[in-house]
């Protein structure tokens, strides 16, 4: 029997893999537990550096590559830091950066690129398919079993169902997720001339943080078209599902003792959500409580934030992990969906090299744990370094951080080595 592999969960990692092994001739089946592609429709933009589009233009057929690049929008290429009136503190990052077709960064939609990676793989995804267990079958395969009583058999089972992943649970118990104690409450403002004049220019060519008092963080980011004919997805109800409209999105980063009682707290609709908001940046800039008025309220969200930890070397076998089953991250260094990318690259690259015997099974999926959980956790601790460094509540922590940020704007060379080590 040729050699097949079983991905379960549809999202950015796993969709990424199934097009590099397709691309590749390698038998893939991909499992889903949505019902339809658009059962689970994500409204907020996804940053994605060079590498990731390194890793998306090695797995892609070159035409989805090319829609990729088509509704992306306009790149992010700088990183600004100000205080809690929007005064700035650092900028790095170069706004007059030319953009590459590869090697440069991209914005894009959540919903425009699943759109892309689900393209061509109609037989390839099933959906409805929610995964309940694994078991070993002779001869090495594996069967995995589904909450409707079918089973699906093959010679790796790749578990890329995210951060409540069942195959990690039964494969590996000991990886554990653990909740951050830290939040974000986030939003969507329609970008037009009016709220374009509340942000600092710099957001245009990138996004930025606003460092507040007691322990109270805010980041802001625009996504703008290139053009609306580049658009792959009509206009929805709402301005979080909306795929068509520039916007602005905020996210203000603190802790849930901050903010109140947290079972109240996830039961707010938008409008109170909103007025959390106003409250929490109280005495900050009056053009940010102009931008959190503005908020479409069916786009105000909370969301806790939990990350991985470090799990040491387990026995290669028939299953592995990729994405946020096995190093799930707070958003906060920027680089989860980029990380699982960079995953589906590496294991589909082996898997190729195994099917054409210079690698043994062992020595692929082997390969690609070690040199996955090397960067996948030092980013990992990156996010967590940054969160915490976000919701420090100490004043002359606060106070430190904001001189040394203007230090380094002030200090060329230094500058120009931060913008260096971001444009990689």
């Amino acid at each position: 029997m040729p050699f097949r592999v079983l991905v379960i969960g549809g999202g950015i990692g796993g969709l990424t893999l199934a097009q590099g092994l397709r691309r590749s001739g390698v038998s893939v089946a991909l499992y889903e537990r949505d019902r339809a592609k658009d059962d689970r429709l994500q409204g907020y933009r996804i940053h994605i550096t060079p590498k990731g589009c390194r890793a998306l233009h090695d797995c892609l057929p070159p035409e989805l590559y090319d829609r990729f690049v088509a509704t992306s929008g306009k790149p992010n290429t700088t990183l600004g830091f100000y205080d809690d009136q929007m005064r700035k503190l650092l900028v790095i990052g170069d706004a007059n950066a030319p953009e590459h077709y590869i090697d440069s960064f991209k914005s894009v939609s959540r919903i425009s690129l699943r759109e892309v990676l689900l393209s061509g793989l109609e037989d390839v995804v099933n959906f409805g398919k929610t995964f309940t267990g694994y078991e070993p079958l002779p001869g090495g395969r594996v069967r995995a079993h589904f909450e409707d009583g079918t089973h699906a058999d093959g010679d790796l089972l790749v578990a890329a169902d995210g951060v409540n992943s069942r195959v990690r649970e039964q494969f590996l118990p000991q990886a554990k997720r653990l909740d951050t104690g830290a939040l974000s409450v986030s939003a969507k403002v329609p970008l037009d001339e009016e709220t374009r004049s509340l942000l600092p220019p710099q957001l245009f060519a990138g996004s930025g943080f606003l460092f507040g008092p007691q322990g109270k963080t805010v980041f802001m980011a625009a996504h703008e078209f290139r053009s609306r004919s580049s658009v792959a997805r009509e206009p929805a109800d709402g301005l979080l599902m909306d795929n068509t409209s520039d916007y602005i999105m905020w996210n203000l980063v603190t802790t849930w003792e901050r903010l109140g009682d947290r079972d109240k707290l996830e039961r707010m609709d938008g409008a109170e959500l909103r007025q959390v908001a106003f409250e929490a940046t109280e005495g900050w800039s009056p053009r940010l409580h102009e931008l959190i008025a503005r908020s479409d309220l069916g786009s105000i969200s909370i969301f806790p934030l939990k990350t991985s930890t470090p799990v040491d070397g387990w026995e290669t076998g028939n299953i592995t992990l990729i994405g946020d089953a096995i190093h799930n991250m707070p958003p906060t260094a920027g680089v989860g969906a980029n990380t699982a990318i960079l995953d589906a690259r590496l294991l589909s690259r082996n898997l190729v090299e195994y099917t054409k015997g210079t690698m043994s099974l062992v020595e692929a999926v082997g390969g690609y744990e070690a040199e996955m959980r090397d960067y996948a956790f030092k980013a990992v601790a990156l996010a967590m370094r940054n969160l915490k460094m976000g919701v420090s509540a100490g004043s002359l922590q606060r106070a430190f951080t904001k001189t040394l940020f203007r230090f380094f704007d002030a200090v060329p060379p230094i500058r120009e080595r931060m913008t260096a080590t971001m444009m990689k």
